[in-house]
């Protein structure tokens, strides 16, 4: 009998998070576990994809961050379909999810695959989600991080409260994607986004969100082409800065592409010369794997969990959160040796393909069980 699991899921946007779910979720199919899918809200671009992949989604929408509302519907679909384990990702669900479970009787796990206060634009909300999340914190019977940076983090929480909770690493797994026919992909995508051919194309994808500093990327391609007319810059994801983003883009009159949400972005790195997160946190980085897949060279700051993924100068070049300057240099560095660029793509590419989802599947099945038995 296969074990009956709900994940629970903001879902307003696909982000790293929600990709996590997505693989995860179409490998639990094929073992031994039924999943589920609940996002939190209305109109989620989420649960339509999560369909289309086959995996049964509902949506309880919340009304504001933080409403209470959806646990009633939750709760009742929990006993319908005789839910073994609740399974939250994101401070949004752990909210619901933790607070459901606790009615229910039931176990509850979150996966960590950020900090809370970053998944919320606004300070003041972020400072409330992190303090609900450490109120609820007692409420969850185990928790995995996707780094051991979000590992220190949480087992310090747990420690401060004295609370005996099984915490577990487990590192995001990247599906093999299909590069075969890269200058195909490429070719297309520069000619529907008006890209010229010659252009060198710095690229990015992730939420247009503070905490992921697309801001430095702006300031540092600025300096960039002053030195190199021919470059170009993509910016390709949606989120509460995009008009700041693209009033500050037009100010400096650069030559950009901002594309808004992309489902199957990764078939625009093809398009890219280089690939840079500038984020100021980051709990993993998903999308490096896919960049790594990609062969495109990486310039990813130094925080959270991407130093595990990646040394500095072996799989890509590593910079200071922040410093418009310094990653400009390590960009530039970058596209002036070919060499260089070269190496830490064949390192990157061997490096990505550890992570695979079969090992996250796998990982995460027997959490399951040892919280289950």
């Amino acid at each position: 009998m296969p074990r009956r699991i709900l994940h629970l899921i903001g879902g307003g946007e696909i982000g790293g998070a929600e990709q996590h779910v997505l693989n995860l979720l179409t490998g639990l199919q094929e073992e031994k576990v039924q999943p589920t899918l609940v996002c939190l809200i209305a109109n989620s671009p989420l649960a339509p994809v999560a369909r289309s992949l086959g995996i049964e989604t509902k949506i309880f929408p919340m009304r504001f961050p933080f409403d209470l509302l959806p646990i009633f519907p939750l709760l009742r679909y929990c006993r319908s379909r005789q839910i073994e384990l609740l399974h939250c990702h994101g401070a949004r669900a752990n909210l619901v999810g933790r607070l459901a479970a606790k009615v229910l009787g039931l176990p509850c796990i979150s996966t960590l695959h950020s900090r809370p206060e970053n998944d919320y634009p606004s300070p003041r909300k972020g400072k409330i989600a992190t303090a609900l999340d450490k109120l609820t914190l007692p409420l969850v019977d185990g928790v995995i991080t996707v780094s051991d940076y979000l590992y220190r983090s949480v087992s310090a929480s747990l420690q401060r409260k004295r609370l005996q909770i099984p915490v577990r690493t487990i590192y995001n797994g990247c599906p093999t994607l299909d590069f075969t026919d890269r200058a195909k992909l490429r070719a297309e995508f520069r000619k529907k986004m008006n890209i010229g051919e010659h252009c060198l194309v710095i690229g990015t994808i992730g939420r247009l969100h503070p905490v992921k500093g697309q801001v430095f990327l702006i300031e540092a391609f600025r300096l960039l082409a002053k030195e190199n007319p021919n470059l170009h810059l993509l910016l390709i994801g949606e989120g509460p800065l995009r008009s700041q983003l693209e009033s500050l883009l037009k100010s400096y009159e650069l030559p950009y592409t901002l594309t808004g949400f992309l489902p199957q972005a990764w078939k625009a790195l093809p398009a890219m010369d280089l690939f840079v997160l500038p984020s100021l946190s980051e709990g993993m980085g998903l999308v490096l794997l896919e960049a790594a897949q990609a062969e495109i060279p990486i310039v990813a700051s130094r925080v959270g969990g991407i130093p595990e993924l990646f040394t500095d100068r072996k799989e890509a070049l590593l910079v200071t959160p922040g410093d418009p300057l310094v990653l400009t240099l390590a960009c530039s560095e970058i596209l002036r040796n070919p060499a260089l660029a070269k190496n830490l793509t064949v390192k990157a590419r061997e490096k990505a393909e550890q992570y695979t989802v079969a090992k996250m599947v796998e990982a995460t099945t027997e959490f399951y069980e040892r919280i289950l038995a």
